[in-house]
């Protein structure tokens, strides 16, 4: 078990998993204080975590078979779990004995990027090739099949049962709205010239916001999906994962390590949750309380933030937007030799962890950073 007194120190952190090789994706279980982990190497590690601790409770090995597990979900109730790799298979595992249940050989022809869950019988994948498939998980059958992008699907988000839509982020530099009901794309974007890496929908479904290579955040009015809307460069690097607080506010991690708080429209930096020292993150999720925020980075770590205290009556009252450093132009390709993100380094980043774990120490309530 995994104490959290020394994670304290660094950035603020509630706890940390301390992984056996670099974490790709995390995924909280729907009811449980439990989240499983996609490895670089195909296995996947499964964790329960505390407020102030994680413990690991099995390894479940060659998942993938020695390609990278890119992505997670849990279905039934979180008694299975589906994983998708560079294997192009989606497994399915069953959480209790860990046993494989079930394997979609060849699932794409490529690399699966992403993996979303639909309802209780439907998923959608993503691929590098810019491939969106849909899937009975009853049948085990394909249901759809889409290419829409001519680049990697970097990310999925369902927009729920009234509207039955999926919102898709391509590296190609546009977005895409596929509906479920007429089985067609909706809309896409033109080419914005710049890699879109996440996406998340906000405002009660009226915007949808997309993070972007160049630091960029991209907001689109829902349903008019030929151009954006709005857009923010507050970032100084790449906006690589996006998970939403509230309609109002988002949580950024970015290539430069910084874990963020936005507000959207009106678009501001708040202040930071933490930091993953100068290592990018991959992915942000929530757990299913929305108490509690998982990081995952090039560090070997999955690291739990306590963020209830982002939605505290008052928290922003007083919030100063933040500076924002300009970045380097160095580029460093992905562990997995697959990925087309390109990472680089602040040139201010010292400076802003040093700040920020000073704060943490300070103001362990508020953890807002008005001089950044």
């Amino acid at each position: 078990m995994i104490d959290a007194k020394a994670a304290m120190d660094d950035g603020g952190e509630a706890c940390r998993a301390e992984c056996a090789e670099q974490p790709f994706d995390v995924a909280f279980a729907p009811t449980t204080h439990v989240f499983a982990v996609g490895l670089i190497n195909g296995d996947v590690e499964q964790w329960s975590h505390t407020q102030s601790s994680c413990a690991k409770l099995e390894t479940l090995r060659g998942v993938h078979a020695g390609e990278t597990c890119r992505t997670l979900a849990y279905v039934d109730g979180g008694k299975t779990l589906l994983s998708g790799g560079a294997d192009a298979c989606v497994v399915a595992t069953d959480v209790v004995t860990g046993a494989v249940v079930a394997r979609l050989k060849n699932a794409h022809t490529v690399a699966i990027n992403r993996l979303i869950t639909l309802n209780e019988h439907l998923i959608a994948t993503g691929d590098d090739d810019g491939c969106v498939k849909i899937w009975d998980t009853r049948a085990q059958t394909e249901c759809a099949k889409h290419k829409p992008f001519v680049d990697f699907v970097s990310d999925m988000k369902y927009a729920g049962e009234g509207r039955n839509e999926i919102v898709i982020s391509s590296g190609d530099g546009t977005l895409g709205c596929l509906n479920l009901t007429t089985n067609k794309m909706v809309g896409q974007c033109d080419n914005l010239e710049d890699e879109l890496l996440s996406c998340e929908i906000v405002k009660n479904g009226r915007k949808v916001v997309a993070g972007s290579q160049e630091g960029v955040l991209d907001i689109f009015t829902y349903g008019k999906w030929d151009d954006i809307s709005d857009r923010y460069p507050g970032h100084p690097q790449s906006v690589d994962a996006i998970a939403k607080v509230t309609e109002d506010m988002v949580v950024t991690g970015s290539s430069d390590g910084l874990i963020r708080v936005i507000s959207v429209l009106p678009n501001k930096i708040l202040g930071l949750v933490g930091e993953h020292s100068d290592m990018p993150i991959e992915r942000l999720t929530m757990s299913f309380d929305k108490n509690m925020l998982a990081s995952s980075s090039h560090d070997k770590t999955v690291k739990l933030w306590k963020v209830d205290w982002l939605t505290e009556e008052g928290a922003w009252d007083d919030a100063e937007e933040m500076d924002v450093e300009e970045a380097d132009d160095d580029d460093d390709s992905d562990d997995d030799g697959k990925s087309k993100k390109r990472k680089s380094k602040s040139k201010g980043k010292k400076q802003v962890a040093n700040q920020q774990k000073a704060e943490n120490k300070k103001k362990a309530v508020t953890k807002f950073f008005a001089d950044m």
